[in-house]
């Protein structure tokens, strides 16, 4: 018995140390900050814009900058910057994200606030592909999921706390909730720079094509950025075009936000003992579903259900498809398979609320989904195909 009690004490610390242990704890920290700062960026730049009587069309391609940036600084970094010591870089990218958040307020030229947004896109994706490689090397390959799920859930309870707050701040002091956006990004940044010490090395240049190993879990990277920038940016604008209070247009968002919040850690947990590609599948499948049931639903409290439950479904896709890309790499790849993940992250949420909105003006209201429906059948699709085409050649190997 005392054996026993013995065992189960050393097994369960190596349960915490799998999670927390060998400086992930710093990451998650980090990543608080940055979902902190990011929290006021995305939704009080165009709250300031649309204050400061911007047209719509130069708001819609400003917040749209951002992500396409994003994309295109992650492949910049994986291309340039091989063999080299990220940390200056990522330290570099987020010092310069929070002098464009502090001076975004100071400002009313469309172009000044392209050009930030911009910058800003550059330096957040810097972090997360550097950030996110130094996660996947310090984790476990058994708890790839539960690492991931932590990260994202740390990154969005910043986000989701700050994008409640800011906007009651904004009203009372504007340039105030961007001035704690830099400050969050200038600690992460020093946290990175003396805390992360060779751990954002990116290896040297592989041979091998890193993108045919990873199709399925780019593609669910790419539409988890579609949907949840949908729900996000044009999920409101829904509630209040169906004769919702606009009181209550807060609540769908809200709902969808703490259905996510709540899914990451036991849906990645799943991930981890009946397989990731198994239940990134299972998520978007189930997504669908919900997804018909919020626009096709009556009544609001209905709504709100349907709400939570796609939260609950579609926030765990960013980490399954993260944690699948580095379980399908080898670590000298996994810097590369991170840059491709923010990348075609970055063009999901650039690409969603602009064909979403087209698809609403040109039939109506209750296409909200409609695009990203399609998408989701296109993803279950593929997955099929290619599990499919897989066995198809296991079968041949074992052939021959």
């Amino acid at each position: 018995m005392g054996a026993a009690a013995l065992k189960q004490e050393t097994h369960k610390p190596d349960k915490w140390g799998d999670l927390f242990g060998g400086g992930k704890a710093v990451i998650y920290g980090i990543a608080l900050l940055v979902g902190t700062s990011v929290g006021v960026i995305n939704p009080l730049s165009t709250t300031h814009m649309t204050a400061n009587h911007g047209e719509e069309i130069w708001i819609g391609i400003i917040s749209s900058s951002y992500f396409l940036f994003m994309a295109l600084g992650s492949v910049f970094a994986d291309r340039t910057m091989r063999g080299t010591d990220m940390k200056k870089i990522v330290t570099a990218g987020l010092l310069l994200t929070g002098v464009c958040s502090a001076l975004f307020p100071l400002f009313t030229a469309n172009g000044v606030w392209l050009l930030l947004m911009s910058l800003m896109g550059i330096g957040i994706s810097c972090n997360m592909m550097g950030l996110q490689t130094a996660l996947h090397s310090l984790s476990d390959e058994k708890s790839l999921g539960m690492v991931s799920g932590m990260y994202s859930l740390c990154f969005a309870f910043g986000l989701i706390a700050s994008s409640a707050l800011a906007p009651q701040v904004y009203d009372m002091v504007a340039w105030l909730p961007f001035a704690f956006s830099s400050v969050c990004l200038i600690a992460a940044s020093a946290i990175i720079y003396f805390k992360l010490a060779g751990l954002l090395v990116i290896p040297g240049r592989t041979r091998e094509k890193v993108l045919s190993k990873i199709h399925l879990p780019m593609f669910g990277a790419f539409v988890y950025g579609f949907g949840e920038t949908i729900v996000v940016s044009l999920y409101p604008l829904y509630l209040i075009r169906e004769h919702v209070a606009v009181a209550q247009t807060g609540y769908g968002l809200s709902i969808f936000a703490a259905g996510s919040l709540l899914g990451l850690l036991p849906v990645t947990y799943l991930a981890d003992r009946i397989g990731r590609r198994k239940c990134l599948i299972l998520c978007v499948f189930i997504s669908i579903f919900t997804m018909v049931g919020i626009v096709t639903s009556g009544s609001m409290p209905v709504r709100l259900l349907f709400s939570f439950a796609s939260g609950f479904m579609i926030g765990p896709l960013y980490p399954l498809a993260m944690a699948l890309t580095a379980q399908e790499l080898p670590p000298g790849e996994r810097s590369s398979g991170n840059a491709m993940f923010t990348a075609f992250y970055g063009f999901g949420s650039a690409a969603g609320p602009f064909v979403s909105a087209v698809a609403m003006n040109a039939w109506g209201n209750q296409h909200l989904f409609t695009a990203c429906l399609l998408l989701f059948c296109l993803f279950l699709a593929h997955a099929a195909f290619t599990r499919k085409g897989s066995k198809i050649q296991l079968t041949k190997e074992e052939i021959l």
